[in-house]
């Protein structure tokens, strides 16, 4: 038995059948359409800024001779998750529902390549799940685990587009799989009628700095118009999955981690804006959602309360005025404002006459003289 049948035989065993080999040669094919997305501003700035390392992996490992990719499906039915109880809730996509995926990716990799120790010595490898230089999708598909759709997702026959993609640079060569071209996208145009945003603006086509899931993640105030279209979403955006044809009746996860605990898929937005530190490093520590840190994700929670339009919410946002960082402050009267227009600009002159200052005046200009 050859060492790649070996290890996908093995990879089973740990639960990833999705798994696929490609050569460590460049990406050349990408360099048109990363160029023209950095020239369009699509970019999101959370990717590689040295175009050589996004498409070739020599640069990142000088004596890779293979990419191993491995894809972790994640699905899980709604039917299996407890719901949140308050009426303020927020939402996570499912790439933060349970433990941190980078965690189980990375020791799913970790595991295959013990594995392969124990075949092969002098073995040299890099892991990477999300964090690489490369394009994770473009690596997947070169290596066959699927094809594009037009929402920029890869799908795969089993998993439709929910799984996550973790690869190995590794100075060992092994016969390359081939893309799936011979699969297309239904092409129904779902994903971009759906799109809250329009970062899908046409097929293959998409803007980062329109998608939610990108503006969710941003330290940079958001534009007005883009807290509106969040929705009461905290981290994460799936709608572009959720009305994909291709992602019906897929295979659900075996993975028990994926499984909402603590937190919730649906979180109490009430609990979650007075969170401490300590709560939130215990709770949010071992989930995808916590990298982005408190202050975001707090930011995105302010936002979905006004974007519940319930003035019941209005008692819970109105400590947050006192809050010692103006960025919280501001998007605190933009929800109050959603929620109450006449009362937030009764509200902002009473501050006004106990304290004027540029930041209110500022603010009274905005909700109160439109």
């Amino acid at each position: 038995m050859n060492l790649k049948k070996e290890i996908i035989d093995f990879a089973k065993t740990i639960g990833i059948d999705l798994i696929g080999f490609t050569t460590a040669a460049p990406f050349e094919e990408l360099r048109p359409i990363l160029e023209e997305r950095k020239a369009k501003g699509y970019l999101s700035g959370f990717e590689e800024q040295d175009m050589e390392k996004r498409i070739d992996p020599k640069k990142t490992m000088a004596n890779a001779q293979s990419i191993l990719v491995i894809g972790q499906p994640y699905y899980i039915d709604d039917l299996e998750t407890t719901l949140g109880d308050s009426q303020f809730y927020g939402e996570l996509a499912r790439t933060a529902w349970g433990t941190d995926y980078h965690q189980i990716v990375k020791e799913k990799l970790e595991e295959i390549m013990s594995f392969i120790k124990e075949k092969e010595e002098n073995v040299e490898y890099r892991t990477f799940v999300d964090t690489g230089p490369l394009v994770d999708r473009q690596v997947a598909y070169r290596a066959g685990l699927g094809w594009y759709g037009w929402n920029n997702t890869l799908i795969s026959s089993k998993y439709g587009s929910w799984f996550f993609i973790g690869y190995l640079l590794i100075n060992l060569e092994f016969p390359p799989d081939r893309p799936m071209d011979d699969q297309v996208c239904l092409a129904c145009q779902l994903c971009i009628k759906h799109c809250p945003n329009q970062a899908l603006q046409g097929p293959y086509s998409f803007n980062s700095q329109r998608c939610v899931s990108n503006l969710l993640q941003q330290k940079e105030e958001m534009k007005d118009a883009d807290k509106k279209k969040i929705g009461k979403k905290i981290y994460g955006c799936d709608i572009c999955q959720s009305v994909c044809p291709h992602n019906e009746r897929v295979r659900k996860t075996k993975e028990l981690r994926f499984q909402p605990q603590n937190p919730k898929h649906e979180i109490d937005l009430i609990h979650f804006l007075g969170i401490s530190k300590k709560e939130f490093k215990d709770i949010y520590g071992q989930n995808a959602s916590g990298w982005r840190g408190k202050k975001i994700l707090q930011r995105n929670a302010i936002i979905a309360m006004g974007n519940h339009h319930n003035k019941e919410a209005i008692p819970h946002l109105l400590p947050l005025l006192k809050d010692p960082r103006l960025d919280i402050r501001s998007v605190t009267i933009w929800a109050l404002n959603e929620l109450d227009p006449e009362y937030t600009c009764q509200l902002l002159q009473e501050m006004m006459e106990r304290e004027n200052s540029e930041e209110l005046q500022s603010m009274m200009n905005k909700y109160c003289n439109p």
